[in-house]
């Protein structure tokens, strides 16, 4: 499987066509370099005033997409026969800020593999915005983290 002491390969996911993309070149890769896989997907908190908050409901509704979400990347995973650890992440700000902080704080990853957008209108015609976010923040930052990203191919409906 993975290497002992390999840094591993980054991917996030959204549950978009996208981002399954990303992540099927994640596995690809990793199998090739003997690295394991990293999961990440952020459930977005809302701010208002000092307070970041999420209806409960909705809170319960993105934590049950977000288990089949990783359930199914470990899935994926262990079909390719590569290590699949998943992270889910909240963020008060940007799905960005999560992502970043994530490579920032944890051990060092190999590259960061991102769908060229996910779920968003706007992003479905030009790169997403939080691909277009982490890309300029680790590079404003100089963090030591390739950034790989993966066109999409499938059909949007």
């Amino acid at each position: 499987m993975a290497e002992a002491n390999g840094k591993p390969i980054a991917v996030a996911i959204d549950g978009s066509a996208p981002g399954w993309e990303a992540m099927e070149t994640a596995l690809y890769l990793a199998g090739l370099l003997k690295r394991p896989v990293d999961v990440l997907y952020v459930i977005q908190l809302r701010k208002a005033g000092y307070f970041a908050f999420i209806d409960r409901h909705l809170q319960e509704e993105a934590e049950v997409y977000s288990r089949k979400l990783l359930a199914e990347a470990e899935a994926r995973g262990q079909q390719a026969g590569v290590e699949v650890r998943t992270h889910l992440l909240e963020s008060e700000k940007d799905i960005s800020e999560a992502i970043i902080a994530y490579l920032v704080e944890s051990e060092p990853v190999k590259f960061l593999v991102l769908g060229t957008h996910g779920h968003g209108f706007i992003g479905r015609h030009i790169l997403g915005s939080t691909t277009e976010r982490v890309i300029r923040e680790v590079a404003h930052r100089s963090l030591p983290v390739p950034v790989l990203v993966v066109p999409a191919t499938a059909q949007q409906e």
